[in-house]
């Protein structure tokens, strides 16, 4: 599907409520896929390959006969099932990449709608039962910092804020927030908004401070590790993921090259994409290669933490509203706390008074009318 540049350049925020019920909508499919992979899990289900395909399949099918009319729709980020010491971007196409009970899991995935993504991911434990030690540890850390950033997200909060505040949780959890990881504003056909959180800040990178805004949309994405923070690229697990770099353009030599591309601006062009979706591999993977040495495309490669650490993460999509607290489209509603077996928490007076508030806008009771006697 081509997208025009007039689409690309238009600003559309949730003050339009036909806007704000897109992503909604692209919320509620990303939730209900999520939930439908972990119970495929839950009943057994092992092979990594197997489960992102078919989420990725139950994406096309639910925005396909749910919005008929809405020309763009599908993934917005193709389904990744990462474990343990793995940060994420793990979607493999061959299978026999099993997960065994124990693993840590985290699951993440995007649909869109006309355009307007929902982002989302969880993490649990397969097999279930208590969670221990330094597993449980990240876990928690992770879940704390999402609650405590969905507590934050209203106008005038900086960026640095919200930075501030992982750095914190990460040290009171004795972990570490993955160097790397970035929270974006979302916009039509973009998830990855110039408007940037970082999850932990460094010398090699650096974003411009900004104030969240009303009827802005952001991908709040919250990752912690048991080990430095500090996942690498070992190539051990072949990259599946790709996007195409709009603003650049290059006359491809190979013909096999030609012709991907032109399949990839046609039906993936603003979105990232997997490979599986290409029936030969081969020349892909051939096409792929010649596209990044001339900077078309941009690649998700595997990124692993040290083996033996583990790695916790919660993403969810949540609007900033003007005069109401924050409306999260998707995102881990529950945890339970039961079976995270760790003694660590929050120290910081602050933030534990920032998890004493609710943020969720209380519905209010229609009153009934009273029934008028007939006298």
């Amino acid at each position: 599907m081509d997208i025009s540049d007039e689409e690309l350049m238009e600003e559309q925020d949730c003050s339009d409520p036909a806007v704000l019920n897109k992503y909604n909508l692209a919320g509620t499919v990303a939730s209900q896929v999520l939930g439908d992979i972990i119970t495929e899990i839950d009943n057994g289900a092992r092979d990594v390959a197997l489960l992102c395909a078919a989420a990725d399949q139950r994406i096309v099918a639910l925005t396909t006969s749910s919005f008929k009319k809405v020309e763009s729709k599908g993934a917005a980020f193709p389904t990744c099932i990462s474990k343990n010491e793995l940060a994420g971007h793990f979607s493999p196409i061959e299978e026999g990449n099993l997960l065994v009970d124990g693993d840590l899991v985290k699951i993440d995935l995007g649909v869109q709608i006309d355009g307007f993504a929902a982002l989302v991911a969880t993490t649990f434990q397969v097999g279930g039962g208590n969670i221990e030690g330094r597993k449980a540890d990240c876990l928690a850390a992770a879940w704390t910092s999402a609650e405590c950033a969905i507590r934050m997200m209203k106008p005038g909060v900086t960026n640095e804020q919200i930075t501030e505040m992982f750095q914190t949780v990460a040290t009171d959890f004795d972990c570490n927030c993955l160097e790397g990881v970035l929270s974006h504003e979302l916009k039509r056909f973009v998830i990855d908004g110039e408007n940037t959180i970082l999850a932990k800040p460094s010398p090699e990178r650096q974003v411009e401070t900004f104030e969240l805004e009303p009827n802005k949309v952001y991908a709040i994405d919250c990752v912690m590790s048991t080990g430095e923070g500090r996942a690498i690229r070992k190539d051990e697990h072949q990259t599946t993921i790709y996007k195409r770099v709009v603003e650049n353009q290059y006359n491809l030599k190979s013909k096999f090259s030609r012709s991907l591309l032109k399949t990839i601006n046609s039906d993936y062009p603003t979105y990232p994409f997997s490979l599986r979706n290409f029936e030969n591999l081969t020349r892909a993977r051939a096409g792929v290669r010649e596209c990044l040495n001339n900077e078309l495309l941009a690649d998700y490669p595997v990124l692993h933490e040290r083996q033996g650490e583990y790695i916790a993460q919660f993403k969810f999509t949540v609007v900033v509203r003007p005069n109401a607290g924050p409306l999260r489209t998707c995102g881990t509603k529950t945890l339970n706390k039961d079976i995270i077996q760790t003694d660590k928490q929050l120290q910081n007076e602050d933030l534990i008074k920032l998890m004493s508030e609710t943020w969720e806008t209380q519905r209010k009771k229609k009153k009934k009318k009273k029934k008028k006697s007939n006298k």
